[in-house]
């Protein structure tokens, strides 16, 4: 690669932190620390004809999340139902996901990284909502079901969805190429703080049209970087730095389309839909625009709506779920 172009795509990548989203917090005065609960390593360690007995420690020592494991994530049942045990067995004993899981404690040997950046996460969250539960972390191998699942006071990782976008399984299950550049590890925080802030600040469905779910998305990106603001916002939106530059160059013209197409108050869900949810480019413009810029413009004139109103704090914010106020109150102009 010529020199000159990879430090201009460090420079972009660099550049694409939000300094401005920066408070001087000191956490080492916040009493939160995150250990996640390797639900992996204590599943697949148990020799297969041993789970029936095992069944007992597992429920009692993951409890909540051992339940949340068989019901919601891999979709066995519940541990009381009549086949729960062989539903297990066979579960565990699957070729592809035993293979997965060997290949998970290769990339994770161990979270002591991932333990870090939750624990300072989770100390900015305790700090601006110091009312709010700290959620028990787990993480799990799931045969690719879920990257992120949720429940009172749990947050769970699916490890398998985070080997790298090299892993070779990936394109084999039909996972579209966009999804895979960002089933890295580096990836795994901000998908699972914006995880926790979807939990934690639901939707306000009420008036469901594009610039609710805009802004409301645009929410979640500002509680994402807010929680974890060394991330570059090229990282907390699995943008490449290019995609990004793309985004700030154009950011007038994303938002002139939305205004000359009359798309703000829409309510179809499927242009919804195209608009907020992954996808190889963002619908109406070219190519090398990223998925989701419309989330990313959501973004900015969240910002706009906390810098022109000085008044309003970073959690009054969250806790608005009139987001025509924000809209109207941002006075954004791109």
């Amino acid at each position: 690669m010529n020199k000159l172009l990879y430090l201009l795509l460090i420079a972009i990548a660099f550049s694409s932190c939000n300094s401005s989203n920066k408070d001087n917090i000191d956490l080492s005065k916040i009493n939160v620390k995150i250990e996640i609960k390797r639900f992996d390593k204590a599943l697949f360690s148990v020799k297969p004809d041993s789970l029936r007995e095992a069944i007992p420690y597992l429920s009692a020592e993951y409890s909540d999340f051992f339940n949340l494991f068989g019901e919601r994530i891999i979709g066995i049942g519940k541990v009381e139902d009549q086949e729960y045990v062989n539903y297990l067995e066979s579960f565990v004993t699957d070729k592809m996901v035993s293979e997965t899981y060997r290949k998970v404690q290769q990339v994770f040997p161990n979270l002591d990284a991932l333990n870090a950046d939750f624990t300072n996460a989770f100390k900015r969250f305790h700090f601006y909502f110091p009312n709010r539960c700290i959620p028990k972390v787990y993480s799990f191998v799931s045969g690719f079901n879920q990257s992120t699942v949720l429940a009172d006071g749990l947050l769970g990782i699916g490890l398998d969805r985070y080997l790298g976008s090299d892993y070779e399984n990936y394109p084999r299950l039909g996972i579209p190429k966009y999804s895979i550049k960002n089933m890295n590890p580096s990836k795994i925080s901000s998908d699972c703080m914006r995880a926790w802030a979807i939990g934690e600040f639901p939707f306000n469905d009420s008036i469901d049209n594009l610039a609710s779910n805009m802004i409301y998305e645009g929410k979640l990106m500002y509680f994402t970087n807010k929680m974890l603001p060394d991330q570059p916002d090229s990282l907390i939106f699995g943008y490449t730095p290019l995609q990004m530059k793309w985004c700030e160059k154009n950011e007038k013209q994303i938002w002139t389309y939305l205004i000359e197409n009359k798309m703000l108050f829409i309510t179809d869900s499927f242009v919804i839909n195209k608009c907020i949810n992954d996808a190889p480019f963002t619908s109406g413009f070219p190519q090398e625009s990223p998925g989701r810029a419309i989330v990313w413009l959501g973004y900015k004139i969240v910002g706009a709506y906390l810098k022109n109103n000085k008044d309003i704090s970073f959690q009054e914010m969250m806790l608005e779920r009139d987001y025509h106020k924000i809209l109207n109150n941002s006075r954004y102009r791109p």
